[in-house]
């Protein structure tokens, strides 16, 4: 499987296409028992916990129905905790700007468009907007069946961590074996995987990942809100850790704060 970069550019949709055909056959299990995580410290290294915000109504709504929430802008340009700001299903019209690169130009920020479908006239994807110049996408995709994307920055931790921070939506099971033989040895680059999955698909993800996967922590997020049909997971290397997810919401918007630590030596 190929990786290719693309150069971000301002206003600009960044997309990652890639030709190439999945002939189904699964890698081998790990072994009989699966891979299992180490336990992580209980002592959580303040220093070391990197801050993400997940905006999404965990469902197969677009986010921002009409216009964005200016409540959301006022909140990123007040909160310099977080390395990411995540907008998922923040969906943007052919040949309109998107809300995500709006919002971004309004708070003096980075963002970039990780698409998940493609239609006549919208394209349906998650929207990031970082504090960090990024000077180039990473990503991998197969048209109608998995968009993985994101950039690499650096994590200003107790010592800065060069870290990839990757979404994807997972809406089917065939793409737990595509996703698993993309990252390959990624997550051992830390490569940090977080995004939506259908609720109904949690604990095939797990079993799945058990048997496929090696270093490797999975951790899912499941709101009590009603009309919630959509999860959220989290694929890091074992040597991150999410500590906690917290729900709340920023004007109208529901989003989602984690916090992950970083084990260092």
């Amino acid at each position: 499987m190929k990786t290719i970069k693309f150069l971000i550019l301002p206003a600009i949709f960044a997309g990652v296409f890639i030709s190439c055909s999945d002939n189904g056959n699964d890698e081998p299990p790990v072994d009989s028992n699966g891979y299992e995580a180490p336990e992580a410290p209980s002592t959580v290294n303040q220093a070391n916990l990197i801050n993400i915000e997940f905006y999404s109504k965990l469902n197969d709504e677009t986010l921002f129905s009409a216009q964005y929430d200016q409540a959301v802008v006022s909140h990123m340009t007040a909160n310099k905790t977080p390395l990411a700001f995540i907008f998922d299903r923040s969906d943007a019209i052919v040949g309109q700007k998107s809300p995500v690169v709006d919002m971004a130009r309004q708070c003096k920020l980075k963002s970039f468009f990780v698409q998940n479908n493609l239609s006549d006239n919208s394209i349906e994807g998650t929207g990031i907007i970082v504090r960090p110049l990024v000077p180039v996408f990473d990503g991998f995709g197969i048209p109608d069946t998995l968009y993985l994307a994101g950039c690499t920055i650096a994590a200003p931790l107790s010592q800065p961590v060069i870290t990839t921070l990757m979404t994807c939506r997972l809406t089917a099971s065939f793409q737990f074996p595509v996703i698993v033989r993309l990252l390959g040895d990624g997550l051992k680059t830390n490569r940090i995987v977080t995004g939506a999955i259908k609720a109904t698909l949690v604990e095939e993800m797990k079993t799945y990942t058990k048997y496929h996967l090696k270093d490797f922590r999975l951790v899912f997020y499941t709101s009590a809100q009603g009309g919630c049909t959509y999860s959220i997971f989290y694929l890091t290397p074992v040597q991150f850790v999410v500590r906690e997810t917290t729900g709340t919401t920023v004007g109208t918007i529901p989003m989602y704060q984690s916090k992950i630590e970083y084990l260092s030596d």
